[in-house]
């Protein structure tokens, strides 16, 4: 036991130099692999959300999500509706991946509702949220359009 133990000794005197760069790639690599903040590439999956509108919300389902619900307020989008007032946030398109954004989307417990004066904001800002592994992510659908 002792003799096996010299052995092992001695291999990492001889070798330490590249047993620790060994394991700082594999962390790093582990590090990578398990952040929340990775991106996640499947473009099928969002298409088909897109197609179908799953993605999309009505100002009426946006009102039967309750409390949970947080409306983002994207740009230069007019204030929300009464309703939604209380729980609406305005961050910037520009801003939206900043720590504290993102930190307060994950939170939320209920939907996340994305709405602009600009529908391709709101489709781009999905896009980049949903990526990034966060469900529950929808788009306020404009009244009277098909599409956001």
């Amino acid at each position: 036991m002792i003799h096996v133990k010299q052995i092992t000794m001695k291999l990492i005197k001889q070798y330490w130099l590249f047993l620790t760069i060994v394991v700082l790639v594999v962390a790093m690599v582990l590090i990578r692999s398990f952040s929340r903040n990775s991106f996640r590439y499947d473009a099928s999956r969002w298409v088909a959300a897109s197609a179908d509108g799953s993605n999309l919300m009505t100002p009426e389902q946006a009102a039967e999500a309750g409390d949970q619900m947080l409306l983002v307020s994207l740009g230069n989008n007019p204030e929300p509706a009464g309703q939604f007032k209380e729980r609406t946030v305005m961050i910037s398109p520009e801003v939206i991946l900043d720590r504290e954004n993102i930190r307060l989307i994950r939170k939320n417990k209920g939907p996340v509702v994305l709405t602009s004066g600009d529908a391709s904001v709101s489709a781009r800002v999905w896009i980049v949220l949903s990526e990034m592994g966060m469900k529950n992510i929808h788009i306020l659908r404009n009244e009277g359009a098909d599409r956001p």
